[in-house]
């Protein structure tokens, strides 16, 4: 992963930090099911038709109040975002108060050497951008 000098403003003093250098060229659904299907005997057709309907398949159960463990991935669940809007009693509470509704996503993580790790990202070496 490659990385980047970048200048931010903390406490009213600026700082220096590294940043992450995203590609600007987007994995897509075409892309993904061409290298899953090289890693196993799926077509690439019948793994992109399998991802295209992961996302509906997904919103339906979280919409019924399950989360969705994918393995060696991690969980999503749904969240919701009130922004600050508390009200003092429990009669009170409504949907009203609900500003977004968010999807949350917690990655898988394995016991490795005593420690916990977080499988997306355990082998992310960094490497400084242009050099």
């Amino acid at each position: 992963m490659f990385y980047k000098k970048s200048r931010a403003k903390v406490g009213g003093k600026y700082k220096w930090f590294p940043r992450a250098c995203v590609n600007k060229h987007t994995v897509n659904t075409q892309d993904l099911g061409e290298a899953i299907s090289r890693k196993c005997t799926v077509t690439p057709a019948d793994v992109h038709a399998v991802i295209r309907s992961l996302p509906e398949v997904m919103s339906f159960f979280m919409e019924n109040g399950n989360s969705v463990h994918l393995d060696g991935l991690g969980s999503f669940y749904y969240k919701l975002s009130c922004a600050g809007n508390g009200v003092d009693t429990p009669e009170e509470v409504s949907t009203e108060q609900v500003k977004a509704v968010r999807v949350q996503f917690i990655p898988e993580r394995r016991k490795k050497n005593g420690k916990y790790c977080r499988v997306l990202g355990e082998r992310v070496e960094l490497v400084k951008f242009g050099g």
